[in-house]
């Protein structure tokens, strides 16, 4: 549930018009556990692929100018609730206060203009049909993540999503070249959510390089859900299967499926996700080399206490790691 800090409508007493009316709306997410990651020892677990969420904090800000046109901004940070620290890595964003989120917005009847650091289109659109909501202990995030393996959010975005269009609806990113390393970047996100039927192909590309993309859906009946994609990635820098840290100068390729299926007893909730690679090579310096198939996957059971509140228990495979952790998430 989110809060609403801050409501303001004022009237102009001798004109008697009604001036703009604003809202600002704080939001998050604690989520927090017991576990064992990545070989290391029994303990708290937050902001790790055990978790359902990272943790964090955000503020969204609304003007209702009139006419259908608003205008706004959205800045969020992540908090790990071992020690309160925002200290969550996030390429060169470490410690940074607001590395989750910092973008101003315009909006109306046309579609939405964003400016600032943001989710991507791509990762928004798998979103859209991931059984876990692209959640930090997903199948799908940690095999393949957002197209092309890069962050899910980009700096200095400049982005255009259109307005719901009977399910259908398409997002525009851009990140000109001064502020990508020298390379501009696209970015494309599609989604279809009507009644049981949720979809989304991914595509993103960055001057110099190959396409990445992915496509995928959900579809819900009764008690029980089914999702499946495939993704490809092309470009990325690869990780040493054994150290799993990045080699120098590697340019990555790796092609791969996700299949899960959830089902709902009332309150409880029981989940299966797979993620499968078909393909993994990469290149140093002109020499081809054979990277090592994976398959990752999550099991996962919940029991929810409220639509805020839940408890979970999981086993998560990741990276030919086994790592599991039961933990507590509470929204608002």
């Amino acid at each position: 549930m989110k809060k609403t800090l801050v409501s303001l409508a004022v009237l102009a007493a001798a004109s008697g018009s009604a001036m703009a009316q604003s809202s600002v709306t704080l939001y998050g997410t604690a989520d927090a556990g017991v576990g064992k990651f990545q070989g290391g020892k029994v303990g708290m677990q937050t902001n790790s692929f055990v978790n359902t969420s990272d943790s964090f904090i955000g503020f969204r800000g609304t003007e209702d100018m009139g006419g259908g046109l608003k205008a706004g901004f959205q800045f969020e940070s992540s908090i790990n609730l071992r020690d309160g620290s925002t200290d969550q890595a996030s390429g060169n964003l470490t410690k940074t206060m607001y590395q989750r989120a910092a973008n101003v917005w315009l909006g109306g009847n046309w579609g939405t203009v964003r400016l600032g650091r943001a989710y991507t289109p791509s990762r928004n659109a798998l979103a859209a049909w991931d059984l876990l909501g692209y959640g930090r202990n997903s199948a799908l995030v940690n095999a393949y993540g957002a197209p092309g393996n890069v962050e899910e959010r980009n700096n200095s975005q400049i982005s255009y999503k259109t307005p719901d269009l009977g399910g259908f609806a398409a997002e525009l990113g851009y990140v000109l070249k001064p502020d990508n390393g020298g390379n501009a970047k696209v970015d494309l996100g599609l989604t279809y959510v009507n009644g049981p039927l949720r979809a989304g192909i991914s595509y993103n590309k960055q001057k110099n390089s190959k396409a990445n993309y992915a496509v995928g859906a959900q579809y819900s009946f009764g008690m029980f859900a089914l999702a499946a994609g495939y993704h490809s990635m092309a470009g990325g820098t690869y990780y040493d299967d054994s150290t799993h840290l990045p080699i120098q100068g590697s340019v990555g390729t790796a092609r791969g499926f996700t299949l899960g299926g959830k089902v709902n007893f009332g309150a409880a909730s029981f989940l299966v996700n797979v993620a499968r690679d078909t393909k993994s090579e990469y290149e140093v310096n002109g020499v081809h080399f054979k990277g090592k198939k994976r398959t990752d996957g999550v099991v996962e059971g919940r029991y929810a206490f409220s639509k805020r509140t839940f408890v979970y228990a999981n086993y998560v495979r990741y990276d030919g790691g086994n790592n599991y952790g039961i933990g507590m998430r509470h929204d608002f």
